[in-house]
């Protein structure tokens, strides 16, 4: 009777430890985003490194995209679970489709406008070529406020041409002279500074003067209604990130305040 007892005892540590086991693994998650080189897309590295997700139990897989119509495409396959890009989930919205932002991790872009040399300023973009990566999106309307403000007509007084992708791609159409000036995240202006390009525009400035938050969480009808307990673990671990980046100023940039808080 006694060994009979201690059989069952001993089946049923084995179960528990099979269920403590399962209930502690970490759950994978595929997170879209436009990869690393801008400052808006620390919350989600320093969430990564520091192991917040991991401790909120999410293993967050950062899969990149040169762009946001493919993002857009693998989520709304279910092959991304959430994406990060802002404005375009906007769109998608205003046109229909079940996407929705969940939340902000910055309150406004990194974006930088950087130029060729011999243009010293905003003016003198007057009748040249500037560069961006699709009409309608958040960088074409960082260009055309900074140039309205500084008195241009953006429609009449000079080019702005759509080159498509991401940052490197910009900044190449530039460095090639397939274009004037371009718009970039920061901190790419660090690296155009080192190949004698000048900054017109710095991420503060542009930062105040084009309040759109750049990145956050973005998911499908489907995912909110399906994965709510996720979705608040998944927040609360970039809420960690921000918090930790807002006030430890060695990890973050010198404009973390202006763009994350």
């Amino acid at each position: 009777m006694k060994h009979r007892v201690a059989v069952v005892q001993l089946a049923l540590t084995f179960l528990l430890s099979l269920i403590v086991s399962f209930n502690t693994e970490a759950k994978d998650i595929n997170l879209g985003w436009s990869g690393q080189g801008s400052w808006s897309t620390l919350p989600y590295i320093v969430a990564g490194e520091r192991g917040f997700f991991e401790k909120e139990g999410l293993k967050v897989r950062l899969i990149t995209f040169r762009g946001t119509n493919l993002m857009l495409t693998a989520l709304l396959a279910g092959e991304l679970d959430y994406a990060t890009i802002l404005p375009f989930l906007t769109g998608a919205s205003a046109r229909g489709l079940p996407v929705k932002i969940l939340a902000a991790v910055t309150k406004s872009s990194s974006y930088v406008i950087i130029s060729r040399p011999e243009i010293e300023s905003i003016k003198g973009l007057r009748g040249k070529k500037v560069g961006i990566n699709s009409f309608g999106s958040s960088a074409d309307y960082a260009a055309y406020a900074a140039l309205s403000r500084s008195g241009l007509d953006p429609n009449r007084d000079l080019t702005i041409l759509p080159i498509g992708g991401g940052s490197p791609e910009r900044f190449a159409a530039l460095g090639s002279g397939s274009v004037d000036a371009t718009v970039v995240t920061s901190p790419s202006e660090y690296a155009a500074e080192k190949q004698g390009l000048r900054v017109l525009v710095s991420a503060r400035d542009l930062a105040e003067l084009v309040r759109i938050p750049l990145t956050g969480i973005g998911a499908t009808q489907k995912k909110m209604e399906g994965d709510p307990d996720e979705i608040v673990r998944l927040l609360r671990a970039l809420r960690t990130a921000t918090s930790l980046l807002l006030e430890r100023a060695i990890i973050a940039s010198p404009c973390s305040k202006e763009v994350c808080a």
